[in-house]
């Protein structure tokens, strides 16, 4: 409903305006093969991504109106096809006096790194499509309003998020996901076979479980998966909203800010039950008398800690080079550990980047990252206490700009693996491009080959999607 009444605004401004509202969309379908087909991967997948949007300028400012749409399809064990249409950026932006003030569904950006940003904090992330997905879609806008004081080259700026987000991840059932297509369904199937002073008088009931969980439809495993993921979130009164401030400067070829912020964690503390973790760690089933305690103790349990951050950022240019820095502070970071538990402590972040454009065909950026935990975590999950990570981008145009050279990369030096995303494009029109490209990936550890590994995996994310390399074909049209 957020964006029907979105659109009902923007309706009634519209029809109060001198000159009609410009209006756009763009469509842009991938399809992904996987290069080294598995079992626990789907063979292919496809995504669709459309972005419709309509902007006007009125005496006092303009509205500007966004609907988001996506289409995934993925083929493996089951067929699968999921629809989702949520706001896009929509709402209003004008002078409010003295003042400047944008307020609606909006995505605010904060750092200076593409890549390996640290400060962008504001919006949850967008994960669901892993590295298929592209830079329009690694962000979703929120409910948020921002004031803007000041002049062109000091300001400061207030944020007021009143119904944060979680991540958008899928944890169950994707390639890009936790545990992956199967693990749970063969985990369930197998524990009917497992050991245990209760194995005889369990197993017809478990066998019983797991056949009906064999039933169950694509549609409903993600609807328990996404309840899960909503478990323990406080209630949206409005009152326990994300709040930021900005103060910035400019001078001739510098830009430098600093901000504040506290914050609601994107991702969850989790706990999952001690007798539940025995069970699916040692692969064997409980004794009688530890039936009752296991039928009384929660699965899994969650929180979502709120954490205070400040951080800086500044660039500035060096004749043909662009130099890019920021860092951050957080007092509550949650981090993944082991066996879907996770804590919060003390951490920091420091990036460093340097671009290089010349005549406009070509651009190479490399960025650098490193992430530190001020306290040590028992058991960390897909991190460290230091990660050292380092990206680049790359674009040459040739053939007068109908020709498209990009590669991105992204290697993390903890783990030793890497990843990276090449692709050719050829631009028919302006309105009209498309790309062939893969998706390459580099672990040092092999990825994990069902739920007891997953969960207890001691690899990188990039190995923990070693499997996953692919060939893509995409296409992008705008009006």
């Amino acid at each position: 409903m957020r964006w029907f009444w979105l659109s009902m605004g923007c309706f009634l401004a519209a029809a109060n305006a001198a000159s009609p509202p410009e209006v756009g969309v763009v469509i842009t379908p991938l399809i992904a093969v996987d290069i080294q087909p598995s079992d626990q991967a789907d063979a292919w997948e496809s995504w669709t991504w459309l972005r419709a949007s309509a902007k006007q300028r009125m005496d006092r400012g303009r509205w500007f109106l966004g609907i988001n749409a996506d289409h995934n399809v993925r083929s493996g064990q089951d067929i699968e096809a999921i629809w989702r249409v949520s706001a896009g950026e929509s709402g209003w932006a004008g002078q409010a006096g003295k003042t400047h003030l944008r307020v609606g569904n909006l995505i605010e950006r904060w750092g200076k790194l593409d890549l390996l940003s640290s400060l962008d904090v504001l919006n949850p992330k967008d994960l669901r499509a892993g590295p298929l997905g592209n830079i329009e879609t690694a962000r979703a806008p929120i409910p948020m309003a921002v004031w803007q004081v000041g002049t062109d080259t000091i300001r400061a700026e207030f944020s007021y998020a009143p119904f944060p987000e979680g991540d958008h991840i899928q944890m169950v059932g994707s390639d890009w996901s936790v545990v992956k297509p199967g693990m749970m369904e063969g985990f369930i199937g197998s524990m009917s076979k497992l050991d245990g002073p209760a194995s005889t008088l369990l197993a017809a009931p478990i066998a019983q479980l797991s056949e009906a969980l064999g039933k169950l439809d694509p549609s409903a495993q993600r609807a328990f998966a996404d309840a899960a993921k909503q478990m323990g979130a406080p209630e949206q009164f409005g009152i326990n909203g994300n709040v930021g401030a900005r103060f910035e400067a400019e001078a001739q070829g510098v830009d430098a800010a600093v901000m504040v912020a506290n914050l609601r964690s994107p991702i969850p503390i989790t706990r999952l039950g001690p007798n539940y973790r025995l069970v699916i760690q040692n692969k064997r089933l409980p004794g009688l008398d530890q039936l009752a305690t296991l039928g009384a103790e929660a699965p899994i349990t969650t929180d979502w800690p709120r954490s205070w951050m400040a951080g800086t950022e500044l660039s500035s240019v060096a004749g043909p080079f662009g130099l890019r820095a920021e860092a951050v502070w957080w007092s509550n970071k949650v981090h993944a550990q082991r066996w879907l538990d996770a804590t919060a402590v003390p951490s920091t972040g420091t990036g460093l980047a340097i671009d290089y454009t010349q005549s406009g065909r070509f651009y190479m950026a490399i960025e650098g990252r490193w992430e530190h935990m001020l306290s040590p975590v028992d058991g960390p999950f897909l991190t460290k206490a230091d990660v050292f990570e380092l990206g680049t981008t790359a674009r040459i145009s040739l053939a007068n700009d109908r020709l498209e050279l990009l590669a991105a990369a992204l290697v993390n030096l903890s783990f030793g693996d890497w990843m990276s995303r090449p692709e050719v494009r050829w631009v028919a029109t302006d309105s009209l491009s498309m790309g062939l490209g893969a998706v390459l990936l580099f672990s040092s550890t092999p990825p994990p080959a069902d739920l007891s590994a997953a969960l207890s995996y001691g690899g990188g994310p990039i190995s923990m999607m070693g499997d996953n390399d692919a060939i893509f074909f995409n296409l992008r049209w705008s009006q």
